[in-house]
Parts: structure tokens; sequence; C-alpha cells
């Protein structure tokens, strides 16, 4: 674990010694993220009669500008991605505004996902993307993974599609906050539907829902112009590495495409035995 951050786990043990049970104190956090001036942990099953006390603790131990306190206490749910975020400490208005990549992400904290664990493959996003390309955001949540290209890169265009009634609310917010109406602009519904104009028409295509269905990698595979890329995101059991690359090849034999590249990335550790892997597709 990083200095610092063991250093603050020791000073927020030292504020809880009071409030919770020694033989308990050893599952308290040791990682927590903040978006803007909100701060999030996932809160354990052994301590959720002690929530409260360690988002109070929590507020008095950071350094910069902390306004609330959320605590995981579930997996997002469905296709619009609603976080299990509880109120634990502070505001209880949960708005706030991420700053990241030299992008402004207004976003309600607890009712909408956004990692920052995902900061590696924006930055990603932003070293290997072109200008003057087609990109569509096939699940663009309040711009999580295309933004930053339409402040950056300068595109053609940017299509951000979003299911999430909330989630589109806040990305045409950002779309305004970061003046890049010019070349970004969001659509509202089912992606399945709202995105078929534009078959064969994409650059660049992301992917960046874990749990999509064949059905919506069929869709980013036929939205993808020849020589494009898909950015296809999956959650992938360590023990089942190579079932996606089989299922996509499966996908682009259906539709006809061939393949000049398939390459995986891992973005992150998702859950217990599962990673977050992103495939580039070239066609």
């Amino acid at each position: 674990m990083h200095r610092g951050k063991e250093s603050k786990r020791n000073e927020l043990l030292q504020k809880l010694q009071s409030k919770i049970p020694e033989d308990l104190l050893s599952f308290v956090p040791q990682h927590w993220w903040k978006i803007g001036d909100i701060l999030i942990l996932t809160i354990p099953q052994q301590l959720m009669k002690f929530k409260e006390d360690i988002g109070e603790a929590l507020l008095t131990l950071e350094q910069k500008p902390l306004r609330t306190v959320l605590g995981k206490v579930g997996p997002t749910k469905g296709i619009v991605r609603t976080p299990s975020f509880e109120y634990l400490a502070g505001d209880v208005n949960t708005e706030t505004i991420h700053k990241e990549l030299g992008c402004k992400f207004k976003i309600d904290a607890a009712k909408l996902t956004f990692s920052p664990g995902n900061h590696g493959e924006r930055e990603h996003l932003l070293k290997i993307s072109k200008e003057n390309e087609f990109i569509i955001d096939m699940y663009s949540c309040v711009g999580n993974l295309s933004l930053p290209l339409a402040v950056h890169k300068a595109p053609e265009k940017i299509i951000a599609a979003e299911i999430n009634p909330l989630a589109y609310k806040y990305l045409t917010e950002n779309i305004i906050l970061n003046n890049v109406e010019s070349v970004m602009k969001a659509v509202l519904g089912d992606n399945r539907v709202i995105l078929k104009e534009f078959e064969g028409e994409a650059n660049r295509v992301l992917s960046g829902y874990l749990n999509s269905d064949d059905e919506q990698l069929e869709l980013a595979i036929r939205l993808c112009k020849d020589n494009g890329v898909i950015h296809y995101h999956e959650a992938v059991p360590l023990a089942d590495k190579e079932n996606p690359i089989i299922k996509i090849n499966r996908i682009l034999d259906k539709v006809g495409k061939d393949r000049k590249q398939i390459t995986k990335r891992r973005v992150k550790k998702y859950s217990p035995g599962v990673e977050h892997i992103v495939y580039d597709i070239q066609i």
C-alpha cells in the first residue's frame, strides 16, 4: 500500500478505536477514492453497524476539500449502472464536479458510476486516438470515456449514447460545461435502436459496459468502418480469459468482418478473481 495511504489508515484506525471493537478493526478498509469533493469507500459486512462512525472519521481525516462520505454496500446494478452507495457523513447533496485530464465531469456521485480506476484507460484513449475521427460512445454515462476525446482530440464528431435519463442529463450538461457542443452530441435511448443509423461510419467505437450482450457487441462491430477500432470492455474471470476472444471472433464471422488485430489490455481488478479487460478490435 502507498505510504501516504498507510499513514492515513493508521490515523483512521486511531480515530475509530473508541467506536469499533478491537477484533473488528482489521476490517476497516485500506483504500478509498474521491469523485470531486465526495469520498467513497467499500464497507465490509462486518462493519455495517459502524458505517456512520467510519464516515464521520474520514470526514475529519482528508486534508483536501471533502464534503460528503459515501459507502459502497453492494454491486453496480443493471444496464443503467446504478451504484449501491449509502450516505455516511457530511452534506447530503451528492452532486459534484470531478476534474480530470483537463475536463469537468458534473455528476451525482451517489446515483451514477464514475470510476477513477479507469483514469489509465482515459489516458490511453487520448494517446492512441487521432484528430478528425468519427467516434461513437455506446455507453456514455456522463461522458466518462469520450468527453476527454472531445476536449483534447478535435474529433470530426462524437455521438454519445446513454440509456439512463439521469446520466443523460449530466452528459448534456458536461458537453456544455466543457464547451464541446460543436463536436459532441448526446442521444438518449437503447443503443441497439438509436445507433443503427450510424452503421459502418465510425472510426472508433467505445463499448465500455462490462456486461454487454452479443447483440450489442455485434452492433459495435457493425458501427465500425473498415480500418476502424472497437474498444470492447468486459469483466473477465481470471480462469476464463480466452472466452471473450472466442466470442469476438464468432461475432466477427457472423457479421462477415475480417479482423486485422485483436489485443487485450488490463484496466484494473474488478472483483475477487475477476479483471476489467479491454479488447481492442481492429477490423
